[in-house]
């Protein structure tokens, strides 16, 4: 039977290419003394095997694709921990230490997912696996490796049984003695409100994600903060408006995704964790002595947000957002330009002419479907968000639906998006860019499909879910141990 659809996994351990057998027909190796190595079949598989181990650098070639740089040599790293289908570890590339990697988990039938370290932290990761793998029918063999290397992490040869663990042997974790209850406090004044409030949505997601790796988790409006008589073992406040007051015999954590600038200095010591959406102000939080900090950028809800390939998309930009009593300068610029644009959002009355806005509001449920059908999303930030480095969270839900994106500058973006997102800095070079996306949208359509793999790796909320998970393990042990 013919393969479905032809592969190459970057990942050359002793010696030996992982590939479709349609792939397979067509690569070759070249060394670094410019020399090619006889390629020997293994059995039908599309696995070839360098015939003579390599002690050097090499490239794979393939007809029709960029060559594969593999780096021989010099990497390090480890699977911690495997919880259903969460897996944390580190690796470094020893050669380059500041250098993120990405962590592939793959079969002989291609790579099943993707996560990305942080080597500011080690080189720390998460990986999510798909249901595909974790609830597979029959026993599932899987391979953690660093893409560009021939290596493959210790401990990175895991088995998934049906419903079960992963036979490997592992350093796990201890999770807390009993299942705790999260909080989620948002500053959304009440559920009547909810549905209009980006927090609501975003922390929903979250509650649902921390259900899939087996937490409790509820959200409380700001008019419930205080009001809950359930249990509540851990507050996670998604920082907005209000301070919380918090109660220091439970656990405690702050996610900060914006504003920065409205926290004042003594709020930090309420709690035990403070999570950050930013590599920036992480940095800065930490020279002022805040002493437990970690980056936690925003994210998207990938049971909502998903790429579809046969959407049909219309030729048009769009912006979806309320007016903040201001002239936003993209629907400024759009206006002034005559740029196609389909305007969704509130408070446009006596700013724009009449006519001008879509729609006043778009349901959360709905942003999917609109975000992909159009040939390009536009975005700003806040200016302290802007400075300090929040990435808004629409390039994260816009990514996940593969829709090209054109944003403000903002400190960090390619730090976590490489080039996949367009900047535009003034309005020559934002009409600039628009018009030759609608004009010929397939490079763009291209990189967004790689910014939507960038976050199916390392930006969705079962990542955030399964990492904030982990800190109140720690945090729990911890007490456990001073009290």
């Amino acid at each position: 039977m013919a393969d479905a659809e032809p592969f190459l996994v970057p990942v050359v351990r002793d010696g030996i290419i992982v590939a479709s057998r349609a792939a397979a027909k067509d690569i070759s190796v070249t060394l670094a003394d410019g020399s090619s190595p006889v390629l020997l079949a293994i059995g039908q598989t599309g696995q070839l095997l360098i015939e003579q181990l390599p002690d050097s650098d090499l490239r794979v070639m393939q007809a029709g694709a960029a060559p594969l740089a593999i780096q021989v040599g010099g990497w390090s790293g480890r699977v911690d921990r495997v919880q259903g289908g969460v897996i944390t570890g580190w690796a470094r590339n020893l050669r380059r230490p500041g250098q993120n990697l990405a962590i592939l988990a793959y079969t002989q039938t291609g790579v099943k997912a993707v996560a990305t370290t942080c080597a500011a932290e080690g080189g720390r990761f998460l990986m999510v696996l798909p249901p595909q793998v974790t609830g597979a029918g029959s026993a599932s063999a899987l391979t953690l490796g660093i893409a560009g290397s021939d290596y493959v992490l210790e401990g990175g040869e895991l088995v998934f049984q049906p419903r079960h663990r992963p036979a490997a042997a592992l350093c796990l974790t201890p999770r807390p003695l009993q299942d705790m209850a999260i909080r989620i406090k948002i500053s959304t004044p009440s559920l009547k409100e909810a549905p209009m409030w980006g927090d609501f949505h975003f922390a929903n997601s979250l509650a649902a994600a921390f259900e899939r790796v087996g937490q409790q988790a509820t959200v409380d409006t700001a008019d419930m903060w205080y009001q809950q008589s359930q249990q509540e073992d851990v507050v996670l406040s998604i920082r907005g408006r209000h301070r919380v007051k918090v109660d220091r015999s439970k656990i405690n954590i702050m996610w900060i995704i914006s504003h920065p600038d409205r926290i004042p200095e003594d709020e930090y010591t309420d709690y035990d964790h403070i999570a950050v959406a930013s590599d920036v102000y992480a940095e800065i939080l930490r020279a002022k002595g805040v002493p437990s900090v970690s980056v936690l950028h925003q994210a998207a809800d990938a049971t909502l947000f998903k790429s579809d390939p046969t959407r049909v998309r219309k030729a048009s930009s769009l912006f979806v957002g309320n007016s903040r009593r201001e002239y936003r300068t993209m629907v400024k610029w759009c206006i002034q330009k005559q740029i196609a644009l389909d305007l969704y959002g509130g408070g446009w009355e006596g700013i724009l002419p009449q006519g001008s806005v879509r729609g006043t509001s778009v349901a959360n449920a709905d942003l999917p479907r609109l975000y992909g059908a159009h040939l390009i999303l536009l975005n700003d930030h806040w200016d302290s968000m802007r400075e300090f480095g929040f990435l808004s969270n629409r390039l994260f839900d816009g990514s996940a639906v593969a829709t090209p994106l054109l944003t403000d500058p903002v400190v960090g973006l390619a730090d976590v998006f490489g080039d996949t997102i367009s900047v535009a800095a003034d309005i020559d070079q934002f009409a600039a860019i628009i018009e030759d996306c609608l004009d010929a949208p397939t490079p763009y359509l291209e990189r967004a499909m790689r910014a939507h793999d960038i976050v199916q790796a390392a930006h969705t909320f079962d990542h955030r879910a399964a990492e904030l998970a982990r800190i109140i393990d720690v945090i729990a042990a911890r007490k456990r141990l001073t009290y």
